[in-house]
């Protein structure tokens, strides 16, 4: 939640590669499938952003 929470907090601010880093950074140590596939979502929503 923590992470989400840092992700949209730089979304706001418009900066999108720390967002989408915060989401890599979630999927590179998180094992719950729920969680994963959570962020996992979030990343491919920024996929279209600068």
């Amino acid at each position: 939640m923590d992470a989400l929470d840092r992700m949209y907090r730089h979304q706001d601010a418009g900066n999108y590669e720390d967002a989408r880093k915060e989401m890599r950074d979630v999927l590179s140590v998180e094992v719950v499938p729920y969680y994963r596939e959570a962020a996992q979502g979030q990343l491919d929503d920024m996929a279209d952003t600068p």
